[in-house]
C-alpha cells in the first residue's frame, strides 16, 4: 500500500476510545431483526466492521481500499465479499440494528474465549469464527487477518480492549459517601506553594479577570488578557523565576505553580503569561549573559519591555538545528545582520509577535567569515516604544483561531536588520 493510502487508513482506524458505540444507535433490536447465522468468514471480519462504524470515519478513499483487500481474499466466499461491501458503504451505513448485531456477538463470543480483552482484531476474529460451530478460518485466512490490522495500523488491541474488557462495577449510589475536607485537601495538593497559588486564586478573584462577552473581536480580546498579564506582572507574578534585582525570587517550581494555577482562570492567560515570563523572560534569564540579564530581565518581567520566542518557522517547524534564519556577524561594524533567507524561512505562529512584542529572542545560524557555527540565541528589537514596526523587519499577523484569541501570534520576517554585537 503506497503511503498516501496508508495515512487517511490510520485516521479511520485509529480507535478513540471516547465510546465505543454510536450514540444515536439505539441498544434495542428491531423486530425485524435477520438471525440468519453469520458464516465463518463473515463473523471473522466483524471485529474490523465494529471498529470501522465505531470511529464513524469513513471516505471513498477508505472504502475503495477496505473493499480492495476484501475482494482479493479467496478464502471469502463471492457472497460473504458482495455482503462486506454492502456493510462498507458510507452513503448507506449499517443500520442499529445490524450494528448492534455486531456488537452483542462480538462480546457474547469474547465471554466464551480466555484472555479475550488482550486479543489484536484479527485473533479476536479467528478464534470468534471457530466458537461458530461452522469451518473455520484457513490459515490462509488467518495470515490475510493479521496482514490487514498491520497494514491499516489499527490500534486493534485497544480498540478490543474497550469492547470486551471488564469495568468495574458501578458504584451503589445508596452507599457510604466518604466526606472529604476541601481545605486539607487543598492544602495537601498545593503543599509549600499553597500561599503563592492563594495568592494568585484571589488575584483571579478580582472583578478585573471577569470574562467578556463570548463574541469579543479578536482584536479586543488580546487588549484584555494584555490587561491580564500586565496586572499579574504589577503583583510580581510573572517575576517569580528571576533573580532578586528583576523582582523575583529564583523560584523556578513556584512560576511553573503560577503558570499551573492561571490555567484555572484562561488559558489564553496563561500562554501569554508563558510566553511573555517563560519563554522570552526564560530564555534571557537561561541564555544571556550577566549584562543582558541585568538590563533586561526587570522590564520583562514587569512587561515594560513586552516580548516573544522566535524559534519556530514555516518551513522547518520547530526543528531547531535546521532553522534557516541567518545571524551574520560583520567584524567591521560589531554587529549581527539578521536575515530571513527566502519567504518559507519566516519566524511562523509566534506568540506576542502579532501584536504587542518589541523584541525577540531570535534563533538563527550563526554565520563567521563564511563558515556556520549553528544556532544561536539573539536579542532582537522588532518594535519601537510607539509600537511601530522597526526598519528591516515585517510582522504578519496570524488572525482568528478557532480558540485561543487572547494570544497574538505572528510571523516575522528580517530584512538585514542589524544589531550590536
Amino acid at each position: 500500500m503506497t503511503a498516501a493510502r496508508e495515512a487517511p487508513l490510520r485516521r479511520w482506524l485509529s480507535f478513540r476510545p471516547y465510546g465505543t458505540e454510536r450514540a444515536h444507535m439505539p441498544e434495542t433490536a428491531s423486530a425485524h431483526e435477520d438471525h440468519t447465522p453469520y458464516s465463518a468468514g463473515i463473523v471473522s471480519v466483524l471485529p474490523f466492521l465494529y471498529i470501522a462504524w465505531a470511529d464513524g470515519l469513513l471516505t471513498p478513499t477508505q472504502i475503495e481500499e477496505i473493499n480492495t483487500r476484501v475482494a482479493a481474499q479467496s478464502w471469502l466466499s463471492p457472497d460473504e465479499r458482495e455482503r462486506l461491501r454492502g456493510w462498507l458503504d458510507p452513503e448507506h451505513p449499517p443500520d442499529a440494528t445490524t450494528y448492534y448485531r455486531w456488537v452483542r456477538q462480538i462480546k457474547a463470543s469474547a465471554h466464551d474465549m480466555p484472555s479475550a480483552a488482550q486479543k489484536s482484531l484479527a485473533e479476536l476474529g479467528v478464534d470468534m469464527a471457530r466458537l461458530a460451530g461452522v469451518d473455520g478460518p484457513t490459515d490462509e485466512a488467518q495470515r490475510a487477518l493479521a496482514e490487514i490490522e498491520e497494514a491499516l495500523g489499527v490500534v486493534g488491541r485497544e480498540a478490543v480492549r474497550e469492547l470486551v474488557g471488564e469495568r468495574p462495577p458501578a458504584a451503589d449510589a445508596a452507599g457510604e459517601v466518604l466526606p472529604v475536607e476541601v481545605a486539607g485537601l487543598r492544602a495537601a495538593l498545593d503543599g509549600r506553594l499553597a500561599p503563592l497559588r492563594d495568592r494568585i486564586r484571589t488575584l483571579l478573584c478580582d472583578p478585573a479577570f471577569r470574562y467578556p462577552e463570548t463574541e469579543t473581536p479578536t482584536e479586543e480580546m488580546r487588549e484584555i488578557v494584555l490587561g491580564w498579564t500586565r496586572r499579574l506582572a504589577d503583583h510580581g507574578v510573572g517575576a517569580v523565576a528571576f533573580p532578586e534585582y528583576a523582582g523575583g525570587h529564583d523560584d523556578l517550581e513556584g512560576f511553573i505553580a503560577s503558570f499551573e494555577t492561571i490555567a484555572y482562570h484562561d488559558l489564553s492567560l496563561t500562554i501569554k503569561f508563558g510566553v511573555q515570563f517563560g519563554l522570552f523572560g526564560g530564555a534571557i534569564r537561561a541564555l544571556g549573559s550577566d549584562a543582558q540579564k541585568r538590563t533586561y530581565l526587570p522590564d520583562a518581567a514587569s512587561l515594560a519591555l513586552p516580548g516573544c520566542f522566535a524559534m519556530t518557522e514555516r518551513g522547518h517547524g520547530s526543528n531547531v538545528r535546521d532553522l534557516q534564519t541567518t545571524a551574520t556577524y560583520d567584524a567591521a561594524a560589531q554587529e549581527f545582520v539578521v536575515r530571513t533567507p527566502t519567504e518559507p524561512d519566516h519566524k511562523e505562529w509566534i506568540g506576542n509577535a502579532a501584536a504587542h512584542a518589541r523584541m525577540a529572542t531570535v534563533f538563527a545560524q550563526l554565520v563567521i567569515v563564511g563558515q556556520g557555527y549553528g544556532v544561536h540565541a539573539f536579542l532582537v528589537p522588532i518594535r519601537n516604544r510607539a509600537g511601530e514596526t522597526i526598519p528591516g523587519v515585517r510582522i504578519g499577523d496570524s488572525g482568528h483561531k478557532l480558540g485561543l484569541n487572547g494570544v497574538d501570534n505572528g510571523r516575522i520576517w528580517f530584512a538585514d536588520l542589524r544589531i550590536p554585537r
